[in-house]
């Protein structure tokens, strides 16, 4: 059996494409139309609700997450703003999604340690192990996260901790602080191979965590203890 596509398997499946009317209606529809609006079911498209149980009454300026991944954490901060507008009559407030944000990453930092101190009997190489440190501090989340997030840390308006470059633009943000988190766990790894306790382990991940601070501070300014 040859391995090689030729000419006349070329030939032979045309012929059959063009023997199958259903194939002619579905390349004439997606030639200039988009897959999604041609294999959209429209019977059942009909019977969605489109009517809401729930309205916002106030409606406020949107909020512009611009080139970060922060949607989840805007979503539930924009839930919690809208109380406030309405119990404070405001015409506008925000609260800062950059003081989420540095919370957000500094817990992250401290999971992705403790994950890879929980590891430390698994091969580097091991499919366990690649998936820890391929994307060890990203933007996303969910919300059970954020309600995590408020209940340690609270949060602050806006104009205490205004946006920042590298809050709006957080990618190269991001993988700094992700290289240094894989030399981390290089380092720990590398440790434990030599002998070191777990007690000795944990007491350089703390310092490790204090340089994961610092960098959050230069990138997104520090947290505020307390405001007027």
């Amino acid at each position: 059996m040859r391995k090689n596509i030729s000419i006349s398997d070329i030939k032979k499946y045309k012929k059959k494409f063009l023997k199958n009317n259903n194939n002619i209606t579905s390349r004439n529809a997606l030639i200039k139309n988009d897959l999604n609006n041609v294999s959209l079911n429209w019977e059942n498209f009909t019977q969605i609700n489109h009517h809401f149980s729930h309205l916002i009454k106030k409606e406020l300026p949107a909020t512009n997450q611009k080139a970060s991944g922060r949607c989840w954490g805007f979503a539930g901060l924009n839930l919690m703003r809208l109380k406030v507008v309405e119990n404070l009559n405001l015409d506008n407030f925000e609260f800062s999604q950059n003081y989420f944000m540095f919370f957000d990453k500094l817990e992250k930092a401290n999971y992705f340690l403790e994950n890879i101190l929980a590891t430390l009997d698994r091969p580097s190489d091991g499919r366990l192990i690649s998936w820890l440190v391929s994307s060890p501090i990203q933007d996303g989340g969910q919300w059970d996260m954020f309600v995590n997030l408020m209940e340690k840390y609270g949060i602050v308006p806006q104009s205490v901790m205004p946006e920042r470059f590298h809050t709006s633009n957080s990618r190269s943000m991001n993988q700094l602080i992700t290289r240094q988190l894989r030399k981390f766990a290089s380092i720990l790894r590398l440790e434990n191979n030599k002998g070191t306790n777990l007690a000795k382990l944990r007491k350089m991940k703390l310092d490790m965590m204090e340089d994961i601070y610092n960098m959050l501070c230069m990138f997104i300014g520090k947290p505020p203890e307390s405001f007027d």
